[in-house]
């Protein structure tokens, strides 16, 4: 046991300090096919030198029947039909970063014309590490090494070819009180349109006399269709009738509207009863 903690102990000061050496910003970038190029910035919050690379990797997120999310990173087919990672490149690619500097990394997008009409998409993976000193040989011929740890820092890019739109049908809402104190809420929904949805979804309860009771947000990125969970505590909720309401809409906190391929706000609502 003592080991064990130690050892999480351990994992979890390495996190803190990698987390905090580099900061990517934004944290999704947006390129359309009118320009074809974009720029995020690599800060160096550290007090060494960082060594940085950049690479791109294509991976996405999909739930299953029962509303958990997964990544999904090995989809040759899906991969083939809307990745770009293939096509982008970074400039530079490796470059060093001293204590406080700051470097400007330029993207140059080279998705084909003849592709169809819509968002395409990858990861930026920014990996930096302490730069090492070279190897000294002291009087004893000893070499003194240092541990390296290397982090890595995934952000999103996508790419808006022509002509691009997305929206969101809500097929089904399922409600679960199975569990003792717990409403799960099931939302099956089809993703439309020839782009990723980037939205929040909003999901209430509502008492007969049309107060709302508790509110829970959801801000994500729907790539296809699949079951979005959200769970309410009613532990202190008396018994009646109620309505559950759900909601999905392209705003997000930490995205520009600009930057968002806007639809219509798209609801629907189901009864619930607390016995």
């Amino acid at each position: 046991m003592k080991k064990l903690s130690l050892s999480v102990l351990f994992s979890l000061a390495i996190t803190i300090s990698g987390i905090g050496q580099i900061t990517i910003a934004p944290t999704n970038l947006f390129v359309s096919d009118n320009s074809r190029f974009g720029t995020y910035m690599v800060i160096n919050n550290s007090n060494e030198n960082q060594e940085v690379s950049i690479d791109f990797v294509f991976s996405y997120t999909i739930t299953d029947s029962n509303g958990e999310r997964v990544f999904v990173e090995d989809d040759s087919v899906i991969a083939q039909e809307h990745s770009i990672s293939d096509y982008v490149r970074a400039f530079p690619q490796n470059f060093v970063l001293n204590p406080g500097q700051r470097q400007i990394v330029r993207l140059r997008i080279a998705v084909p014309n003849t592709s169809p009409d819509g968002t395409y998409w990858t990861r930026i993976k920014t990996a930096s590490n302490p730069q090492s000193p070279p190897a000294e040989l002291g009087d004893n011929s000893a070499v003194s090494a240092r541990l390296g740890m290397v982090v890595e820092q995934v952000t999103g890019l996508f790419y808006k070819k022509g002509n691009v739109n997305t929206g969101i049908d809500i097929n089904n809402i399922t409600l679960d009180d199975s569990e003792s104190d717990k409403l799960n809420v099931l939302v099956e929904y089809s993703r439309t349109g020839n782009s990723p949805f980037l939205g929040t979804i909003t999901t209430s309860l509502v008492n007969a006399s049309g107060e709302t009771i508790d509110t829970k947000y959801l801000s994500t990125t729907i790539y296809f269709d699949g079951v979005h969970r959200q769970t309410f505590d009613t532990k202190d909720l008396p018994t009646g009738n109620y309505t559950v309401n759900v909601a999905f809409e392209t705003v997000r906190r930490d995205i520009e509207a600009s930057d968002l391929i806007q639809m219509d706000r798209k609801t629907q609502s189901i009864s619930y009863t607390k016995r």
